[in-house]
């Protein structure tokens, strides 16, 4: 059975966990301890499969014990379950947590958040993927200048000057963000030329998903990559973001949720560059198939390496410990009926921008068509009905 570990210093709280959790007894093992060094402790002689903790803990807090429990065992799946609802909270947790739940809770919604992120650890554990992993020689970094506001974020005193300061420090990636927000995707109505200025406009979150991503793809030589074009690919991830950032608007996702997509939007074909940059002559086989069999990429790279781009970039954002809410719209990009969660999600604005973005870019076709589509999950989410107007905010993209 499934091990989990629940901690809370509130003995009222962990007496309340007890009571709601006791129709899993059957499924599920539950050890509930009073502190995080008692539950590491345990965790070091048996280790757990799921690991459930409060956030505010005196002694070692929710942030620090996940952060040990990553070190001691690292294949557990790691839970806030918080009532601080605070940005700060959140983004401390982000960095060592794979969900966060607010409390209250239920109990269905806490099996489902189990169930949904052991199943992209399944993804990401498959034997071919780990395979092709273990050949590739060269992964990109996870960038400093990202490293840099990530912490900025964290800290007690964030600021948006200390963030430009940060920014400011690489010419090239100034450069490329005031483009960008001065560019027809953000559709802001004044020019923009202070980076201070750029940062206060998009915020954080944006700021940090364009240095990520711009500076991954500036980790790669145009030279390793002779059957692509990086600029190409930017435009397409770029028109990618800004669509799933519409489409999660249109439709009332939080801000969190459209955080979430657009930073997976801007990152979700990174595995085709990893395998182009790796394995370019493997690659070259997969555009064959795709000319001669009319197959699309993912399938081409199925038949020749055991996995595709999608999960590729789902393994390496996962090695760079992303959120699983990123790292699961880049693993089911192109299949979100593999998906166990339900609801709209970050999954199905990626799927659904990347597939518009991509019929815009076919020349002579209707952009009005969009035959990447998974229409099972679109109707199995009760989605339909939404196309139309998807399609109208991501052609005026």
């Amino acid at each position: 059975m499934r091990r989990v570990i629940f901690v809370d210093d509130a003995p009222e709280i962990l007496k309340h966990l007890q009571r709601t959790l006791a129709p899993m007894q059957a499924e599920w093992t539950m050890e509930f301890y009073p502190s995080a060094k008692a539950a590491l402790a345990a965790i070091r002689e048996t280790p757990c499969d799921v690991v459930v903790s409060d956030m505010t803990m005196p002694g070692m807090d929710g942030a620090q014990f996940l952060g040990e429990v990553r070190k001691v065992c690292p294949q557990a799946t790691r839970i806030v379950l918080s009532g601080d609802q605070s940005p700060a909270n959140y983004l401390r947790s982000a960095s060592v947590a794979h969900r966060f739940l607010q409390k209250p809770f239920d109990v269905a919604t806490l099996k489902a958040t189990i169930e949904k992120a052991e199943a992209l650890r399944d993804v990401l554990a498959n034997p071919a993927l780990r395979s092709l992993a273990n050949e590739i020689k060269t992964l990109p970094s996870l960038p400093s200048i990202y490293q840099e506001l990530m912490k900025e974020m964290q800290a007690p005193q964030a600021s948006l000057k200390k963030a430009s300061r940060i920014v400011a420090k690489d010419l090239g990636m100034v450069t490329k963000i005031l483009q960008l927000v001065n560019s027809a995707f953000f559709g802001l109505r004044t020019h923009v030329s202070d980076p201070e200025q750029a940062v206060a406009l998009l915020g954080f979150d944006t700021i940090k998903s364009l240095v990520l991503s711009s500076q991954v793809f500036a980790q790669f030589d145009q030279a390793q990559l002779p059957s692509f074009s990086l600029d190409e690919l930017w435009r397409h991830a770029m028109l990618a973001g800004t669509c799933a950032r519409r489409i999660g608007k249109e439709t009332g996702a939080s801000q969190a949720v459209m955080d979430e997509a657009f930073t997976a939007a801007l990152l979700h074909d990174v595995g085709v560059l990893v395998l182009v940059a790796n394995k370019p002559d493997d690659y070259a086989r997969v555009l064959e198939l795709m000319q001669s069999k009319q197959m699309p990429d993912w399938e081409a790279e199925r038949e020749v390496f055991g996995a595709d781009h999608a999960h590729v970039g789902a393994y390496l954002l996962g090695i760079w410990g992303l959120g699983d809410g990123i790292v699961e719209a880049v693993a089911y990009h192109h299949h979100p009926d593999d998906y166990k969660g339900s609801g709209f999600c970050a999954v199905t604005a990626v799927h659904v921008a990347n597939a518009m973005a991509e019929a815009q870019a076919r020349p002579g076709e209707n952009p009005t068509e969009v035959p990447g589509l998974d229409q099972h999950y679109l109707a199995r989410e009760q989605l339909m009905p939404q196309l139309p107007r998807w399609r109208e905010l991501c052609i005026a993209a």
